[in-house]
């Protein structure tokens, strides 16, 4: 459930523009540096990182 700009920001990353960019970058539409694909890679990786570990929030409010 999308309920910040951080889950909104991710959502749309991780299962919009990255696919789009390796799936463009796969069809030969655009040509982009290693570096770039490698940064792309990176940033999938971290979004869905952060997007898995979040912790579930508790009932008391202790830690």
């Amino acid at each position: 459930m999308i309920k910040n700009f951080n889950d909104l920001l991710a959502v749309l990353l991780g299962v919009g523009v990255i696919p789009i960019i390796w799936t463009l970058q796969g069809l030969g539409l655009v040509t982009l540096p290693g570096e770039i694909l490698g940064a792309t890679i990176a940033g999938e990786t971290l979004i869905i990182q952060y997007y898995f570990r979040r912790q579930p929030p508790t009932n008391g409010g202790g830690t």
